[in-house]
């Protein structure tokens, strides 16, 4: 669910229902929280904010970072908060950004969205920690920092519940809503002559992400969190978007690690001439594109009325919305910022699934001859689907053509990109770490529907949210959240009774791989994302 690779993936419902599976593939206990007076009330310039106890955790939800993006500011960039007068009562979840349907985000028509939630340990620190930035994924569509596990029985198991990497890694994690979609990516020309601070168009969604980096830097002291050791991480869209900040100039400084969960953001990103076309597609079909005033017209649009025009055009067609380069955030495409050594050159951990493309062919019907193979490669590569073909024949999946084409799928949408990010900050001299998550959980579902380590199965190691089936994953978890909360930490992923993780460079090609037992590995799909780099820079893909 990485938005604007190519063809963009996971907006399918087979799509949504398997990365719904992601957390679900053990479903959790609910740590439940209990109001606890004066160590849960934080005082902040903006107000007074009580929170309530969960599990080993002081926990905050639903705390304003930025005003609601409402009426004439539906797609500013993100404005100050207005100073609330009393308590806020910081113990549910906002709404969930504007989005569609999806069966792992919340349907929603709110824009009052921009809020954030913290995870403090409990009794309060003593010395300042760590803090952890989670960006959601979603395609940049869909999701929220609420999103639940979505199966009856399941009620209020939360996918990025923060009480337990936050308790066992002494850490300070903090998750943030963005404006997705039509409202977080909207680059229409003309919003670039609004504000003189910030004379561009699009990456609202960005903006807003940025704007939380900023809260936390004014605000994470009084919750015992250290503004001077801040980690951004996210898995697909936010490990895109994670990716997107490492490279931007306006977000330096504001973060001095970095995690990026399956996703590279060296292919997708749009021109501003692109993004600018997707928006006037848009404004045409809500009737807006000849109205006197434009913008206005577009602003008095209901939210539903947005959503159906952006989610009802095909994707990769003129109103499929991206990141663009939008001469302020991206001044250029990340890949020439990094290739210019402009990024922050932050310590940077960078990983992906073995099996990123099973998900996205789930329910899908499967091709069984060469020709479908062959006729599928053309449809997604064009010219260069011959050269795919010899790179990802058959022959290497057992003569399946379906499993080949979800190799290639997977490896050039996610695993590859995720990697080409890497070697290009790693040739940079910045300090690099890369991973390949390979657990296969023994869970009927994914051998029945042959998952393997899919895309977003990490995410439940990470934040022990969910219940370990066994108890080779249940140590697998615990070894991952020490990995992440030593490098948010230190600056270098450790944990106890492991392997040491080696730094990555591009000539030696090591790694970590995840899995029941860790262990150090090189040159892992090496070829295949040679390869892909160089449709990659080719400008093919």
């Amino acid at each position: 669910m990485i938005n604007g690779v190519g063809t963009t993936i996971g907006s399918g419902a087979a799509a949504r229902i398997g990365a719904a599976i992601v957390t679900c593939a053990v479903c959790a206990t609910i740590a439940l929280p209990s109001i606890a007076g004066a160590q849960t009330l934080i005082h902040l310039t903006d107000g007074d904010v009580q929170g309530t106890i969960s599990g080993a955790t002081r926990q905050f939800l639903g705390i304003p970072f930025a005003a609601p993006p409402v009426g004439e500011l539906r797609w500013r960039p993100p404005q100050p908060v207005t100073p609330w007068v009393g308590t806020l009562d910081a113990s549910t979840y906002s709404s969930a950004c504007a989005q569609l349907p999806a069966l792992t985000g919340t349907p929603s028509e709110s824009e009052d969205c921009l809020y954030l939630n913290v995870w403090s340990p409990d009794p309060a620190p003593v010395e300042p920690r760590p803090v952890m930035i989670w960006i959601h994924g979603g395609s940049n569509v869909s999701g929220s920092t609420g999103d639940g596990v979505p199966f009856p029985g399941y009620e209020g198991v939360r996918l990025y519940d923060g009480h337990t990497l936050a308790a066992e890694g002494n850490v300070v994690v903090v998750t943030i809503n963005y404006r997705l979609g039509v409202f977080g990516f909207f680059g229409l020309t003309d919003l670039a002559a609004e504000d003189t601070g910030y004379p561009y168009a699009g990456n609202q969604g960005l903006l807003d992400q940025r704007a939380a980096m900023i809260w936390v830097r004014d605000n994470i002291a009084q919750f015992g969190g250290d503004p001077n050791k801040v980690t951004i991480f996210g898995e697909s869209a936010g490990s895109f978007d994670v990716c997107a900040h490492v490279a931007s100039p306006l977000s330096a400084g504001l973060f001095h690690r970095a995690i990026s969960e399956s996703g590279g953001c060296t292919v997708g990103v749009r021109s501003a001439t692109e993004t600018a076309a997707a928006a006037t597609a848009i404004s045409a079909t809500v009737g807006c594109d000849a109205a006197p005033d434009e913008l206005a017209c577009l602003r008095a649009v209901p939210v539903v009325d947005l959503l159906d025009a952006a989610g009802s055009a095909p994707e990769g067609s003129t109103t499929d919305l991206a990141i663009s380069v939008d001469g302020g955030f991206l001044p250029d495409y990340p890949r020439a910022l990094f290739d210019a050594e402009t990024f922050s050159k932050v310590p940077y951990i960078l990983g992906a699934n073995s099996d990123e493309g099973t998900l996205f062919f789930m329910g899908s019907t499967p091709i069984t001859t060469q020709e479908e193979y062959q006729a599928e490669l053309v449809a997604r590569y064009g010219t260069n689907a011959a050269a795919v073909e010899a790179m990802y024949p058959a022959s290497d999946f057992g003569g399946d053509y379906q499993d080949a084409l979800i190799r290639v799928m997977g490896d050039s949408t996610l695993l590859c990109s995720t990697y080409d990010v890497a070697k290009r900050v790693a040739d940079a001299k910045a300090k690099t770490f890369v991973y390949n998550f390979a657990r296969v959980p023994p869970l009927a579902f994914i051998a029945l529907l042959k998952l393997g380590a899919f895309h977003g199965l990490e995410i439940a190691y990470v934040f022990g949210s969910t219940t370990p089936p066994t108890s080779l994953d249940a140590g697998l978890g615990t070894r991952m959240r020490q990995y992440w909360a030593r490098f948010a930490d230190k600056g270098k992923p450790k944990a106890a009774k492991s392997v040491g993780w080696p730094r990555f460079k591009s000539k030696s090609y090591k790694m970590v791989r995840l899995t029941s037992t860790n262990t150090k590995i090189k040159d892992f799909r090496r070829a295949q994302c040679d390869f892909w780099t160089g449709l990659y820079e080719s400008g093919d893909f």
